[in-house]
């Protein structure tokens, strides 16, 4: 007899429902692991975060990987059980899903493949997709590591913020009492006490933390920093000379700089090279059109500045580690 569908789904529900809860039971949660002293701006919130880890609640019948999301208050103080590797964590046939971690306490790792360590210290928050190639860690000179986190799977969402990360950096600074924080401990309570009304009010919790998230890398009362003006600066004449790819020489000498010096001025500024980046805001725009559009793939490739289809291909996949067929079916 073949097997009941409904059953299975129903098995897997079941099964993320109780890991979810064991995430709130372990031993490395902060009321049970006791870490490094907060900055006095997080203290309250962390405290608050703390007491409430003691009690945490079930999840109701309706808590879903569809309809809710997970996560927790921990404190890592062992380097090496805490290591994550962003393309060795989900099975062939989990769906993708983003990671938002806030540091109040201490300070771990993140890294991109094929740059440097990055140390995330009390209020710095960082995206991690999954799968990318990225890997967060507590180093060993670390006094430890008490963060919140919150694993996300809803498929508009994960498209949304990976569109952000994609074109400015998956590290965000978070102000204590601003919106992201706001909007970020909002969610890291709801997973612990689940006191949400419904479905739809998660929902509402999720896609506030999302605009929270995007307002913040665009303030519209102080404008741009130099780094975010570079890059938006950048990613205007990139879109703007499509199909055609602009050269790194040319943008140097607009600013009167030879292409090494200007290479050196916007990464150190941005933490990533001109070129790089120009590349990512291609990727960006096919990623876009294969949203917005049924283009087939080698008119999205003309219209990105791309060679042929197999060359956006081999881009698209080494930067969004999904291929644009994949990409299509997965976020839409």
């Amino acid at each position: 007899m073949p097997a009941n569908p409904t059953r299975k789904s129903s098995s897997k529900v079941a099964l993320w429902r109780r890991r979810s809860h064991e995430v709130l039971t372990s031993e490395v949660v902060a009321s049970r692991n006791p870490g490094p002293n907060p900055p006095p701006e997080w203290a309250s919130a962390l405290a608050e975060l703390t007491e409430l880890s003691r009690t945490p609640a079930t999840a109701p019948a309706w808590w879903t990987p569809k309809t809710a999301f997970f996560g927790s208050i921990e404190t890592r103080t062992d380097p090496t059980s805490y290591y994550w590797d962003g393309m060795k964590r989900l099975g062939l046939r989990d769906a993708p899903l983003c990671i938002f971690q806030l540091t109040m306490a201490g300070w771990g790792h993140f890294q991109l493949c094929g740059q440097a360590p990055r140390r995330v210290l009390p209020g710095m928050g960082f995206f991690a997709m999954i799968p990318s190639e990225h890997r967060y860690y507590l180093p060993q000179e670390s006094p430890g590591w008490t963060f919140g986190w919150i694993g996300i799977y809803h498929p508009y969402l994960i498209g949304r913020i990976a569109k952000q990360v994609a074109t400015t950096d998956p590290l965000v600074q978070v102000v204590p009492d601003g919106p992201l924080a706001a909007a970020a401990l909002r969610l890291v309570r709801g997973t612990i006490k689940k006191d949400f009304r419904d479905p739809y009010d998660v929902e509402l919790a999720l896609i506030e933390f999302v605009i929270a998230y995007e307002r913040c890398l665009y303030p519209s009362h102080d404008g741009p920093g130099e780094g975010q003006r570079l890059l938006s600066e950048l990613r205007n004449r990139v879109v703007a000379a499509l199909p055609q790819v602009i050269d790194v020489n040319t943008i140097a000498a607009e600013y009167g700089m030879s292409r090494t010096h200007f290479s050196h001025f916007f990464r150190s500024r941005t933490g990533m090279t001109p070129a790089h980046f120009a590349t990512e805001v291609r990727v960006q725009q096919a990623a876009r059109m294969l949203l917005d559009t049924r283009f087939p793939l080698k008119q999205i490739a003309d219209a990105c500045g791309f060679a042929d289809a197999n060359h956006l291909c081999k881009v698209f996949r080494r930067f969004q580690h999904l291929s644009p067929a994949s990409y299509r079916r997965v976020v839409l």
